[in-house]
């Protein structure tokens, strides 16, 4: 009877872990090579390897299954979550179920503290992965129908707790070919506080799909402090927390997409020229955490404006829209 009953229970509690972590917080991730010992320990190495398995068959089946949707019909027979989620680290979760009776015969005994070893490893390494990890990312994008020169760019900074992060902005993200890399910028103060000055001798044209000037410009911060970064200063604050699109699995949402503020900041744009000219600025926190070997939780956070402006000596108020996104995704993306 016990023989089939604890793999039964290992499947189930596999499952509704998973559903725990991709729905209420990453950090039940770390109970997976936590149980697998404890299937293991009271019991015998044949009867842990076999709960192992299924304890992580089951996490991993229901974390896929919140990705792809019930109605896949081929995802029990669909292999990729699994080989990849074992190479990645799964193979622990196999280990601590097939060693831990080791652990009965003696705590101080050599084999024993091999063993104990594994299991903190392997829970330092979910724990790690679950925990969150923040990234920044600042994008300006300008297109004109004119060919101008000598354009200056004073731009809100990002700010994080209130405070300019000029961190930031010593990171150039290059592309060659693909990204603007003549051009320099600084950090001014102006009347309207501390800004972003972005200097470009040229535009670069573009003929698709008509043709027109641009210039794309990325400063990225892969490992950032666990806080939003956010454009300052900011205008006419106003909360709006509408839900924009959802997508449900079960009693979790699998996506959901919300706009949560809207603002207006100050641009000021020059050139050796008057001309129409369009701004587009993406100021993003992404922030992503396990709740799998291969499947993460992200919730980015982006402040975008997207505005026609006329380039000149005055300073436009611009609106922005901020949005924020949670989401699973995985090795499919």
């Amino acid at each position: 009877m016990r023989k089939v009953c604890l793999p039964l229970i290992a499947l189930v509690v596999g499952f509704c872990l998973a559903f725990l972590a991709a729905g209420v917080s990453s950090y039940f991730f770390v109970l997976l090579p936590i149980l697998a010992f404890a299937f293991g320990y009271f019991s015998s190495w044949r009867l842990g390897l076999l709960c192992s398995l299924l304890l992580f068959a089951g996490y991993t089946f229901a974390i896929s299954l919140v990705w792809w949707g019930m109605n896949n019909s081929n995802l029990l027979e669909y292999p990729l979550p699994y080989i990849t989620a074992f190479i990645a680290g799964g193979f622990g979760i196999l280990l601590a179920g097939v060693l831990s009776p080791m652990v009965r015969k003696g705590i101080k005994r050599a084999d024993s503290i091999v063993v104990l070893v594994i299991l903190a490893g392997m829970v330092g390494l979910c724990g790690y992965s679950a925990m969150p990890h923040y990234g920044y990312y600042y994008q300006v994008v300008i297109q004109s129908s004119e060919n101008l020169s000598n354009l200056e760019l004073y731009l809100p900074m990002g700010t994080v707790s209130g405070e300019s992060y000029e961190k930031l902005y010593n990171q150039v993200y290059s592309m060659p070919g693909h990204l603007t890399e003549n051009f320099t910028h600084e950090i001014v103060d102006t009347e309207q506080g501390k800004m972003l000055k972005i200097t470009i001798p040229e535009l670069k044209k573009d003929d698709v799909p008509e043709p027109r000037y641009t210039a794309n410009i990325i400063f990225w911060q892969k490992s950032a402090p666990n806080e939003l970064i956010r454009l300052m200063p900011r205008y006419d604050v106003e909360q709006v927390n509408m839900v924009i699109s959802q997508q449900l699995m079960g009693p979790i949402k699998s996506r959901e997409s919300l706009v949560v503020e809207r603002f207006n900041i100050p641009v000021k744009i020059r050139a050796s020229s008057q001309a129409p000219i369009k701004l587009t600025l993406w100021n993003r926190t992404d922030r992503g955490e396990a709740v799998n070997f291969t499947y993460s939780r992200s919730y980015p956070y982006t402040e975008l404006v997207n505005w026609d402006l006329t380039t000149g000596e005055e300073w436009v108020f611009v609106p922005v829209e901020a949005t924020s996104v949670m989401e699973i995704s995985g090795i499919s993306d």
